[in-house]
């Protein structure tokens, strides 16, 4: 960790809880430990998980309040469906959201529709309602969208079409809280020294 933070670009540390054959790694107490001197060292944790971990956020949350966490991708839920078929994802997305030290990423999402074999087709409307929750959860101060790059060339989408699907998400609300969702809280949540544009990309070209 100490050679890591000598990095102007390290911001933060990320772990596929997927990888790990428990559902319950991320709130080992040795993990929890590691991750109080990620927070310590003012660094950030991105919480990559699908629905079956995300009860654990608000868990680790309270445990390292000083650690900031961001869900990443709305922690995969199943986008092809409608919310009735997981309701606890927006139990546990609300739970999260009711911790301050907690943001959400909304990213992951042309990825997410038909994850094995990306030959289902989409609309914005794919995603209206799982959007609605997160944002009805977090605010408009905690959340951020992620471009999906490079990721989302699986799908045979191109990063404009995602980017204008990411436009049309949050084009209701009004103009100062797109600027924050669509790169502002990002920027303050990595603790960015230089804001990102519009004219670049949402969240970091490879914050996927």
């Amino acid at each position: 960790m100490e050679e890591l933070c000598k990095y102007e670009k390290f911001v933060g540390v990320r772990h596929i809880l997927d990888m790990e054959d428990s559902y319950d790694w991320v709130v080992r107490k040795d993990v929890v430990e590691g991750l109080r001197l990620v927070a310590a060292r003012g660094k950030s944790f991105d919480f990559l998980a699908r629905p079956h971990h995300l009860h654990h956020v608000a868990t680790l949350a309270k445990a390292v309040p000083e650690l900031r966490i961001v869900i990443d991708h709305i922690a995969k839920p199943h986008l092809s469906k409608s919310l009735a078929v997981s309701p606890d994802w927006k139990k546990n997305m609300v739970d999260a959201a009711s911790c301050s030290n907690v943001y959400c990423k909304i990213s992951g999402l042309v990825t997410e529709v038909d994850p094995e074999h990306h030959a289902t087709s989409w609309t914005p409307e794919t995603f209206v309602d799982h959007v609605a929750v997160v944002l009805g959860a977090f605010g408009t101060d905690r959340c951020m969208i992620g471009s999906d790059w490079p990721v989302l060339r699986l799908t045979g989408t191109n990063y404009r079409e995602v980017k204008l699907l990411h436009k049309s998400l949050v084009s209701s609300l009004i103009e100062a809280d797109q600027v924050k969702v669509r790169g502002g809280n990002a920027a303050n949540f990595y603790q960015l020294k230089t804001l990102i544009s519009d004219d670049t990309m949402e969240c970091c070209m490879y914050n996927y």
